[in-house]
Order: structure tokens, then sequence, then C-alpha cells
């Protein structure tokens, strides 16, 4: 029985009426592209006949027959339209229906392969946290004469650092709702502006390489504007109907926020660990003497142990730190869908939770999945990570430095791909269960034959975000800044540890604005990807940015019918 209709028809005798508000269908090559209501000529095709009548009931208040029952071939039908559900979203859209009644485990060997490294990083972590020095808080409470970084005024201003990070993210959702088109326009221009900024800030440096590329590229971007600008509608009324879809769920930003706060105790428990590391692994370095050209003895050391328990920490902290913002991408995923579906259906949402019922399946039937995808992406993180180190350590052999250079340069561009890449098969997976392989061939293949790419692409949103984070980070630096001016701790009375705190403020602020805004980069996601599974439903649930997509953009609305029944 579809969620659409929850009506019982068991005695209705005639077909169900064709659909009022939408259908989805199968295009046979896992698209779930939509398909126009069949032709209804054959439920007039049949007359009562005499014969398929029985005699009346034994009933005072009855004085007609019963309707005809159906003939066979109609009554099969009708049979199936009533288990298949006619028009629902776990009906005609079958691979929703499967993963909604049917859930499986996916991916399972990634899910287990992902517990078991982190059980072993767990291990790792409290042998190497026991190495680090027990007088960490020997000055606690005293503000003024501390001198130890690890001390009560530290401690408070990284809780402010925390704290502005917060309130700041959550004042600019707040304005993206209220002034979605105007914060388009700014975010466009400041990013000219930063780029125009920090090619001035390199030529007076005297770093005229850098410097000129920098102001060719703002002033290259300036002149796209009168390219661009036609997208500023588009981009408005997504921006829109995503800040409407997280004022529908606020728990969007709860989740987000208890993400954010998992997010930040890993990364503080990994990064004891990290600095515990090189203090336990010293008793496994080993050194031997030798001897030079000119006979002079040099001790050289080297501890390959401490090396992979490097490379393996950097990894977990990629794998980990990937997983959980992909749980949390496909959570607000799965919530988004529901509403493009199910929002003024009849039958209404399938689940009084729609935000719990999300989660539980991103950290349960679909977990693998997520463990999987991203593996990939920090495999090749942890290689970028290793070729930067080797870069670092100024080696003299040219040829190694410029082979390093390139293969990370590579492994850059293709990182970014798998990327954008992986976001969108995530959406997928929200909505069917699917494998991740699976996904990412059904996502990409939909995604290009309904042509929704050129939406993608044509979107604005990311420079909205990416200014936002900016921003965010700039005035959280600028407080980190103004409280250890004027604290003045004794750690810092020679200024060596203001840059570091400044950059790593910085740092903070702008991750946690991406993650706490991540429902508005989610669900911009997820509203291009199911309206490739679906466009009818955002004519009936936004029939405005409908519109529009069916004016800019009328391949991908293709196949769709209007309320006057005509075909795009």
């Amino acid at each position: 029985m579809s969620y659409y209709n929850n009506s019982d028809n068991s005695n209705n005798y005639y077909p169900p009426p064709p659909p009022q508000q939408h259908q989805y269908g199968n295009s046979g090559n896992g698209g779930g592209y939509y398909q126009p209501p069949p032709p209804q000529q054959q439920y007039q095709q049949y007359q009562p006949q005499q014969p398929f009548y029985q005699p009346p009931p034994v009933n005072n208040n009855a004085h007609y027959p019963p309707p005809p029952p159906p003939p066979p071939q109609q009554q099969q039908q009708q049979q199936q339209q009533q288990q298949q559900g006619f028009g629902g979203f776990d009906g005609d859209f079958k691979g929703a229906k499967q993963y909604n009644r049917t859930p499986k485990f996916r991916d399972l060997w990634a899910a287990l392969l992902f517990l078991a490294h982190f059980a072993l990083f767990v291990v790792m972590a409290v042998l190497f946290i026991k190495s680090l020095p027990s007088s960490a808080f020997k000055y606690s409470g005293q503000l003024k004469y501390t001198k130890n970084f690890y001390s009560w005024p530290t401690m408070i201003m990284w809780l402010c650092v925390l704290l502005a990070s917060i309130v700041f993210s959550v004042l600019y959702l707040l304005i993206l709702q209220m002034f979605a088109g105007q914060m388009l326009v700014i975010s466009f221009w400041f990013s000219v502006l930063v780029m125009i900024g920090t090619g001035a800030y390199y030529l007076a440096a005297k770093i005229w390489f850098a410097g000129a590329l920098m102001v060719i590229f703002g002033i290259f971007y300036a002149l796209m504007w009168f390219s661009w600008r036609h997208r500023i509608p588009f981009s408005k009324l997504v921006l829109q109907t995503v800040c409407r879809i997280t004022r529908r769920f606020p728990s969007t930003m709860v989740i987000s926020l208890v993400f954010l706060i998992i997010q930040t105790a890993y990364s503080a428990l990994w990064s004891l660990a990290f600095a515990g590391s090189f203090k336990h692994m010293e008793k496994y370095q080993s050194c031997s003497l030798h001897t030079d050209r000119n006979g002079r003895q040099y001790q050289s050391c080297s501890n390959p142990k401490e090396i992979l328990a490097w490379i393996y920490m950097v990894f977990s902290f990629y794998w980990t730190s990937s997983v959980i913002l992909n749980v949390l991408h496909t959570t607000i995923s799965g919530t988004f869908a529901t509403y493009y579906f199910f929002e003024g259906a009849p039958g209404g949402y399938p689940t009084k939770h729609v935000m719990l019922s999300s989660l539980k399946r991103s950290t349960t039937n679909s977990f693998g999945s997520i463990c999987f995808g991203s593996l990939i992406v920090a495999l090749i993180q942890t290689v970028r990570s290793v070729l930067r180190a080797i870069r670092g350590q100024g080696n003299d052999n040219i040829a190694v430095q410029l082979i390093a250079c390139c293969v990370d340069c590579i492994l850059g561009c293709i990182e970014g791909l798998v990327e954008f890449f992986n976001k969108y098969a995530y959406v997928e997976i929200a909505i069917y269960g699917k494998p991740f392989t699976q996904a990412a061939k059904d996502t990409w293949s939909l995604i290009k034959d309904r042509g929704v790419d050129a939406l993608i692409n044509d979107c604005l949103i990311g420079n909205v975000l990416q200014m936002g984070s900016f921003l965010c980070a700039a005035v959280v630096a600028l407080i980190a800044w103004l409280y250890i001016t004027i604290t003045k701790p004794e750690y810092n009375t020679t200024g060596s540890y203001t840059a570091p705190i400044i950059l790593s403020a910085f740092i903070i602020a702008m991750s946690m604005f991406m993650v706490l805004l991540k429902c508005i980069d989610s669900g911009a996601a997820t509203t291009f990807v199911c309206l490739a599974e679906d466009p009818e439903a955002m004519q009936r649930n936004n029939p405005e940015l409908y519109r529009l997509v069916r004016e800019a953009y009328p391949h991908v609305v293709r196949g769709v019918r209007d309320n006057n029944n005509n075909t795009y």
C-alpha cells in the first residue's frame, strides 16, 4: 500500500482515478524519470455486462445489485496498482520503496574496516596521550601568571572562539533567509575584492608572480559578472527553497551542531594523541655513526616505526573526519528528500520523526557506503600529505621535488573531482540506500541524462557559503587576537604564539561555519538530485522554482505535464 493511498479500496471494483499530483516511473537505467500518466481509454471500453452480476444480498436496505467486478485483465491491473501505489513515493518510485520497506546493510565490509581502524586508533591514542607531560595545568587558575600554553586563559580563549563561530554562523543563516538575492550579489563582488586585495598584498611584499596572478584572476572574475548575472534569479530561488525547508525542519541545524561537537571532540583527542606520538615513538629511534669524504663522523638517525605511526594517524584523521561529515550530509539529504517527495501529498510524511529516521539509516544501513566513499578521499589526502612532507624536508634533489609537486597537483585535481562526485552520490544513498558504487554511477548518469549538471554549474550558492566562511574566520581570528593582546599571557611574552593562535582560530572558525551550514550545501545538492529524479514533484511543492527551471532549462523537465495537460 502506498503512503499516498491510505484508503481502503477493497470494495471498489472500478480502477483508481489517474494521478492528480505526480507520478514516478522507471526509465530502465536506474534513473527514475517521470513518466506521463498512462492513457485511460481502456477504462471505458469495458461496459457492465449481465453475466458479471450477482444475485442481490439479503439486505433490507439494498435495492440494487452491486456493481459488476472488472474483467480479469482489468482486475489484474487494478491489483498491481493497489499493491504498488498509484502515484505514490514508495509505489511507482520503486527504488525508494525497496529502500524504505526492505532496508539492507550496504558495503558492510567498509563499515567493519572503519570500526577496526578506529579501535586501533583509540588504542594508539591512549598510549600516546600517556606520554604527554603531566604538568600541563601546573599554574591553572592564575590568569596573569600562567606560563604554560595549556592553561585556563588559553582554554577561555578557545571557548570564546567556539562560541563566536557558532553565533556568527547562526546569524549568517538568518541573514541568508531574509536577504537571499542581495547576499548572492554581495558574495560575488566580495570574492573579487578578496582576489585583488590578496594580489595587491603580494605585490607590496614583492612576490611579483603570485601578486600578478591573483590580480589577473580578480579582474577576470569581475568580467565574468556580465555572463553570470543571469544566474542570480535561479540561485536566489534555490537558496530561498533550501532556507524554507531548513525553517520547516529546524532539527537540521540541531543535528549540525551535534555533529560539530562530535567533530570538535574527535579533533581534540586526535591533536593530543598526535602530539604525544613523537614522545612515545622516540624509544624506537635507531642511530648510527657515519664518516663523510673528509673523514669527519656524523650521526644519522632513523625511525621507520614513527613514520608509519605518523602516516596512520594522518590517515585516521582524514577518514574519520570525512565519515563524520558525510554521515551528517547523508542525514540532511534524507530529510530534504523526504520533504521534496512527501510535502503536500495526501498521505503526508511516512514517519513523524523525519530527521531521526534519516539519521538511523545513515548510521546503520548506509554507514558502510559512507565509509567506502570516505575511504577513497582519505587515501588521496593521505598520499598528498606524505608528498607535502617530502617537499618540506628541503631535499636538494630537484627531480624528487619536481615529481612530488606534479603528483601532488594531479592528486589535488582528482581529490576535488571525487569530493564533488561523492556529494551527489550520498544523496542517492540517502534516498535509495544503494551501495556506493551503484549510487555513484546512477547519480551521475541521471544528472547527465536530465541535464541537471547545467543547473549545478549555474548555481552560485557555493560563493555565498565561501564568503560566509571567510567572514566568520576573519571575525573570530580578530577576537582571538584581541583576547591574547589584552590578557598578555606569559607564554607569549615574545609574541611567538600570536601567529599560530590567529591561524588556528581562523581554521577552526572556517571549519565550524561549514559544518553548521552543511544544511544549506546538502539541501542544494539534494534539490538537484531530486529534480533529476522527479521534476513534477517540484511543480507541486515549488511552482515558482519549477517555472524558472522550465523556462531556462526546458530539457530538465522534459516529459512533464503542467496543469493544462501540456507536455514539455
